[in-house]
């Protein structure tokens, strides 16, 4: 039975279409980070233009850890005793880890430098909240009141069957796609309340007659049973990704503001695919003909068979080795 088709009338007509462009990487070796902020609203993005500019951003690459500074206004809607007892704590205990972090990325404080002098000699540390309140405004610069925010998270690791996202740029009628290396969800980090508690810690007076305990180290194993027959169930010592963390050095990056003229700059030389030149050495126009066309290595039924998920993995991959057939009984298909 033939059918004619009225392209006019469809009810969902094509308004426009657009030539695809694939950028294997961006230039220099570099990575492209998603960073996405599942607490924060859209609309209050931290930018120069919300007063919210972020001051520093470090990564520990092996250990997945990202971290960013955000400034705080401590002038408006702000607790000030509270953010004067919190920012005095977070600057001895930089003191005292000489710049560490704390939280997971600090290793929770497991074999952490600790304070000298314990128990001794604090009231020359003691800071007078009153004599802060007359001076607060040399007080915020001085960091003696809480004035950053830290946000954390850890890279979402990347498996074989994990997808592949890609950032889009939109050039009139071309759409440029460049592959995302890392994806990560930044949270707010209490690491002030952290550094309070150690140093209430670490300042309370020992007891004379109590004879300190030998601390032991202690490795803690997580086991994960595999859900699939005939897999052999996985060790992960958390112990040693802790201590992993904690010694890994950060790796301090400059943030750029999104409307600084460096990040439009960065923007236009990395996110978009250029044609090669002729054989003349002139730049040609970006177009299908002027760059290599992608062709999949795979077929019509190698496609369905990659990304379809059977019921039972283990028979599926032994009756790929045996080249049989497996049929299911009633009670494997529940």
């Amino acid at each position: 039975m033939e059918m004619e088709v009225d392209i006019d009338s469809d009810d969902d007509p094509i308004t426009s279409s657009y030539d695809i462009f694939i950028k294997p990487q961006i230039a220099d070796g570099r990575q492209v980070y998603i960073i996405q902020f599942p607490n924060r609203d859209i609309e209050q993005r931290y930018s120069g233009a919300t007063d919210s500019q972020p001051s520093k951003f470090r990564i520990k690459p092996n250990s997945g850890m990202v971290e960013m500074d955000v400034p705080i206004d401590a002038r408006r809607n702000y607790d000030k005793d509270k953010g004067v007892k919190w920012g005095d704590a977070i600057k001895k205990s930089n003191m005292v880890k000489g710049g560490g972090s704390h939280g997971l990325p600090g290793g929770f404080g497991i074999g952490g430098a600790h304070a000298t002098g314990r128990g001794r000699g604090r009231g020359e540390d003691m800071l007078d909240p009153q004599r802060v309140m007359e001076d607060y405004e040399g007080a915020i610069q001085r960091e003696q009141v809480l004035v950053k925010q830290t946000l954390g998270g850890q890279i979402i690791p990347v498996e074989k069957t994990s997808p592949q996202y890609f950032v889009g740029a939109f050039d009139k009628d071309k759409l440029h796609l460049t592959p995302v290396d890392h994806i990560v969800q930044l949270r707010p980090q209490f690491h002030h309340i952290d550094a309070h508690a150690e140093q209430e810690r670490q300042g309370r007076p020992r007891d004379p007659g109590t004879v300190p305990r030998a601390t032991e180290a202690r490795a803690i194993h997580m086991t994960v049973k595999s859900n699939i027959d005939g897999e052999e169930d996985m060790m992960d010592n958390i112990g040693v990704r802790i201590a992993a963390a904690q010694q890994e050095p950060w790796q301090k990056h400059r943030y750029v503001d999104e409307d600084n003229q460096q990040a439009w700059d960065a923007f236009e030389d990395h996110l978009f695919v250029v044609a090669e030149k002729d054989e003349n050495g002139n730049p040609q126009e970006l177009s299908p003909d002027t760059v290599p066309k992608l062709i999949s290595g795979l077929d019509d039924m190698a496609y369905i068979d990659t990304i379809s998920a059977p019921n039972n993995a283990s028979k599926l991959s032994r009756s790929k080795l045996d080249g049989e057939t497996v049929t299911l009984s009633d009670s494997d298909e529940e």
